[in-house]
């Protein structure tokens, strides 16, 4: 046997099975991409005529409505002349035999009004003129906006408009033309209502020929005529029609496939009237545009793939049995190249053998562990940790070997050399067909860098443990001793003032003084303040059972002062017991009530708003105000130690307390954080674990 080899007896060459696979897949590719190609080439021309088709009806359409819309615009100007003659002045207006005439040419216009400007109903061809008047101030507005004589607007329900008949499966459509005098003020308008079945069954009977769908919209996207009429399943679609929503706005015509909304992709093809605010669109769903085509690939398809099939099978079969002789030489030389070029250490030994020897190492155990293959090959994988047999993980290495199932350990081995490395091994049993036991693959990677590098960090983490610690032990220590020089540099300073105050020549020198008594007593402020942060720390915030009705009335005793602030009125809602020392919920609410009176509003009394409601951290209390507020840029600054944001002259406070009440919070496992609109009050909210027993 070959050393560091799995041995192989080989059978033949892979490549008579290469050449097989390879003639049959490229027979079948090369026929099954004739046909796609060829099929690809017919549906883009399907869909080519498809545009085709809608550009040419949309330009022919364009042109016949712009026909339309011109022959009403000439009729509604000369009634608007005819009425301007007789004058606008007058009750009712004689126009009934002209009208009646034009009416004869133009029969999509079904109605034609005048309408003076104050709303006055002058003439209806509908005889309909019985002294109503219409509410027309929309349309005055639209005609002095828009630059067009004629305006075209929103489509309405019934046959005609202002007689008050709704429904009935008719809509009309409104068309206005301003009568204007010699100045140019609009007198009135000239309304005549336009039959959109003039439209609908001249685009039902395209539809019916060529199954395109032909729409008329405003420009603004309303539908104004479609081929399924008023029950048209565009209806009220423009708004998010791409036709409006992305194209229109490109181009003033064109052509485009997509969906419109309804779940149909459409080949659509659209053009502006240019004279009028006017869109035509003629669209062929996709579907229609390749039944040809769909129909040619059931005739082309089905043969063709089922040769393929054919082809496929048969080079399959013959690769099959190909490979089947020569699957297990693959095998061996795939298992050979990858255990050649693995970079973990992997080995295989024989359970059948005495002291079950290796049969097998790669290269990389050879690099990792120092010795040669030869070296060892027939020994039990022992050698490598017999110099420490009882350090930790062969235990576990030796009950996996006896019950036969995997396992991964930490061991530490020796190489060649006598160095010692870190090795993270995996043992995997292999099974015969019959299930008995046959071999152990292990599988070794050396991780002495990651082993070396957490035991650095681990100490660097220690290290950093006693050095907060003795931090935090000199900070506190610190805070403490340096309390007493403040106080006398507070006392001294009082001394040498009343000394000032007792020289007549002295006069002015006191301020000095008063600056130092004011700094040093500001010095010893901050310097408890600071000592009573650090001393959170150094005791538990657990344990304990508090009363928040308790801590709220001591702290509204000791900072609320009727004399000093006014009236104050506290409303109290649920105050439960929570489950921390009674001395850290003092000390919270005595922070949040002295800075709401501190903060207190000048011109509102005082209001306090204390409750706290149930909630699956525990209970939210909210401590609420109406004072000066917080802007919300400082949200989470007015927790930050000694950050203030106010000077001390116009706000006292050594800006720590809302850091200790963070501080206390965290501690106890809870939360707590502001709400403010900046200008109406202050709102602190704080969570707090529930008191032994559920909430009370």
């Amino acid at each position: 046997m070959e050393l560091g080899r799995v041995p192989v007896k080989p059978l033949f060459s892979a490549r008579l099975i290469a050449a097989v696979v390879v003639f049959g897949v490229g027979m079948a590719l090369a026929m099954a991409v004739a046909t796609t190609l060829g099929l690809l080439a017919g549906r883009q021309e399907a869909i080519g005529g498809a545009e085709a088709v809608t550009r040419n009806l949309a330009r022919s359409l364009t042109e016949s409505v712009e026909r339309s819309v011109n022959s009403m615009d000439v009729t509604l100007a000369s009634v608007a002349d005819l009425a301007l003659e007789q004058g606008m002045g007058s009750a009712r207006l004689d126009l009934r035999a002209a009208v009646a005439q034009r009416l004869t040419f133009t029969p999509y216009l079904r109605q034609i009004l005048v309408v003076r400007a104050d709303g006055a109903l002058l003439f209806d061809s509908a005889n309909q003129s019985d002294g109503r008047s219409f509410d027309i101030g929309g349309l005055l507005v639209e005609h002095e906006r828009l630059p067009r004589p004629l305006v075209i607007g929103l489509p309405v329900d019934g046959r005609f408009i202002g007689i008050g008949i709704r429904g009935g499966g008719h809509k009309t459509i409104p068309l206005s033309r301003a009568i204007r005098d010699a100045s140019g003020k609009i007198l009135g308008l000239v309304i005549g209502a336009v039959n959109p079945d003039y439209f609908v069954s001249s685009f039902q009977g395209i539809e019916g020929e060529s199954g395109a769908h032909v729409h008329l919209w405003r420009f603004d996207g309303l539908l104004l005529a479609g081929a399924g009429g008023i029950d048209d399943q565009h209806q009220d679609r423009g708004w998010d029609n791409p036709l409006f929503s992305r194209h229109l706005k490109d181009s003033e015509m064109g052509t485009f496939m997509g969906p419109w909304g309804d779940g149909v992709t459409w080949i659509t093809s659209y053009r502006t009237n240019l004279a009028w605010p006017l869109v035509v669109s003629v669209g062929i769903s996709l579907d229609r545009a390749l039944e040809g085509w769909t129909r040619s690939v059931e005739i082309i398809a089905w043969p063709v793939a089922a040769m393929t099939l054919i082809v496929l099978g048969l080079t399959a079969a013959m690769a099959a049995m190909l490979h089947k002789r020569g699957r297990d030489e693959a095998r061996l030389r795939l298992s050979d190249m990858v255990l050649s070029n693995v970079s973990n250490g992997v080995t295989i030994a024989d359970v059948s053998g005495p002291d079950m020897p290796l049969i097998y190492v790669n290269p990389a155990f050879e690099h990792i562990t120092g010795y040669a293959a030869q070296n060892a090959l027939g020994r039990n994988a022992r050698f490598l940790h017999e110099f420490d047999p009882a350090q930790e993980g062969l235990d576990d290495i030796r009950a996996a070997l006896a019950e036969g199932r995997p396992v991964t350990v930490v061991v530490r081995n020796q190489r060649a050399d006598g160095t010692l490395f870190w090795n993270q091994l995996s043992l995997s049993p292999l099974r015969g067909t019959n299930g008995a036991l046959t071999h152990w693959v292990g599988v070794q990677r050396d991780i002495t860098q990651q082993e070396e590098a957490r035991a650095s960090l681990a100490k660097a983490y220690d290290d950093v443990a006693h050095y907060s610690e003795d931090l935090e032990r000199f900070s506190f220590v610190l805070a403490h001793h340096l309390q007493e020089p403040a106080r006398q540099m507070r006392l001294q300073a009082q001394v040498l003032l009343q000394r000032i105050e007792d020289l007549p020549e002295a006069t002015g020198a006191e301020q000095p003084a008063h600056l130092i008594i004011d700094a040093a007593r500001r010095l010893v402020d901050i310097l408890r303040d600071v000592q009573a942060y650090l001393a959170i720390e150094r005791q538990p915030v657990v344990g304990g059972i508090a009363s928040s009705e308790t801590a709220l009335a001591a702290a509204i005793n000791r900072f609320v002062d009727t004399s000093k602030t006014g009236p104050v009125q506290v409303e109290r809602g649920l105050m439960p017991r929570v489950g921390i020392p009674q001395k850290y919920l003092d000390d919270l609410f005595e922070i949040l009530i002295e800075n709401a009176v501190r903060f207190r509003h000048a011109e509102r009394p005082l209001c306090l708003n204390v409750g706290a409601q149930n909630h699956p951290e525990g209970w939210v209390f909210q401590v609420a105000d109406n004072g000066i507020g917080i802007d919300p840029c400082y949200h989470e600054r007015v927790f930050v130690a000694l950050e203030r944001l106010h000077s001390a002259s116009t706000y006292g406070g050594t800006g720590i307390g809302l850091a200790i009440a963070r501080k206390i919070t965290e501690m106890a496992g809870g939360r707590i954080w502001v709400e403010s609109d900046g200008t109406s009050g202050t709102t602190v909210l704080f969570t707090m674990p529930q008191a032994p027993g559920g909430p009370v």
